[in-house]
């Protein structure tokens, strides 16, 4: 009598299984990588973003040729802002609020990067509930740090208009 069995053994099964578990292995941290990958490049572009902004705005002071600090240089849309971008006297963007047009606090930090940008897509926060949490250093200088992961970060200088990007 001819059996006519068609199925597989435990055996083969258990090969099969063990395979896929050596290829899931190694391809899970291909996979990991990607989504950090992911992040950074997010952030690179949303900070490039910011150091271009930062250069359009002072750019446009240099063409204007008002040399010295400006109130309400630039209209912007964003209501978060808190009023229309100024520039400090060397061009750069530095207060929303027309008070002393010199970036010298964390709401100045704040409202130089909603101007700027002028975007809901890099939301920016003095906390960590936010893309970007602003940190104002001191001598008119502010770092933004990508929530997601810390150690990216964007330093920007309202004084010489630097803007570092560090990842």
């Amino acid at each position: 009598m001819k059996n006519n069995n068609k199925g597989f053994t435990l055996i083969e099964l258990v090969v099969v299984i063990v395979i896929l578990g050596i290829l899931a292995v190694t391809a899970a941290p291909k996979f990991v990588d990607l989504a950090e990958d992911a992040d950074e490049a997010v952030f690179t572009s949303i900070a490039a973003s910011f150091k271009s902004g930062v250069e359009q705005v002072h750019l446009a002071w240099l063409i204007r040729g008002n040399n010295q600090a400006v109130q309400d240089f630039i209209p912007i849309s964003d209501p978060i802002a808190g009023g229309d971008l100024s520039v400090n006297s060397a061009g750069y963007p530095a207060d929303t609020r027309g008070v002393s047009l010199t970036l010298n606090s964390e709401n100045d930090c704040l409202d130089v990067w909603r101007a700027v940008l002028d975007s809901q897509d890099a939301l920016v926060a003095g906390n960590s509930n936010s893309d970007f949490e602003a940190t104002y250093n001191g001598g008119n200088a502010c770092t933004f740090t990508y929530t997601k992961r810390p150690s990216l970060t964007v330093d920007y200088d309202s004084t010489t208009g630097l803007v570092i990007l560090n990842n």
